[in-house]
């Protein structure tokens, strides 16, 4: 059967209306920014300084969830850490997030930029659970199989630039 791409892309867009009902009714409090930081030279290195920071801001915004309190780590963080003093570096499944269609969605590419050695690239999670401006986490999974929709795991990640 060949590829039905204004079909494909109109369902695209029935999912995208549809996952904007629960942040219509006020049940999604996280809200999911990607944030890419570009320096004047390698991440790390004496002397390099933060040149850009880009944030693109997901919507509809999608779900998040913990899946698992984490492994003891030295990026650890949020409410366990405040609790129990253990730092743990929890792990979050975003989505699902509505793939590119014509008027909205996002392309793996969007949703995961291509770091580097001069570019440092992290989801940042804000909302009730989360510190007060919020908790930065990198990509560990991302699955863009589906036709109609992509997922991402994250695990909590050094704080700030």
């Amino acid at each position: 059967m060949a590829d039905n791409a204004a079909a494909r892309n109109a369902f695209r867009a029935i999912a995208d209306s549809v996952r904007r009902i629960p942040e219509t009714l006020g049940v999604r409090a996280t809200t999911v920014t990607i944030r890419v930081r570009a320096y004047s030279g390698p991440v790390g290195q004496q002397g390099v300084t933060l040149s850009s920071t880009t944030d693109t801001v997901l919507d509809p915004i999608p779900r998040v969830r913990q899946v698992s309190e984490g492994q003891r780590g030295y990026f650890g963080g949020g409410i366990l850490s405040a609790s129990t003093g253990a730092l743990r570096v929890g792990e979050y499944e975003v989505g699902p997030i509505t793939q590119d269609f014509p008027g909205g969605g996002y392309t793996p590419g969007e949703l995961a930029p291509a770091g580097g050695v001069s570019k440092r690239v992290t989801v940042l999670l804000s909302g009730d659970e989360f510190a007060s401006g919020g908790e930065e986490f990198e990509i560990v999974q991302m699955d863009a199989t589906r036709p109609f929709r992509t997922m991402l795991l994250v695990a909590r990640a050094r704080q700030g630039t």
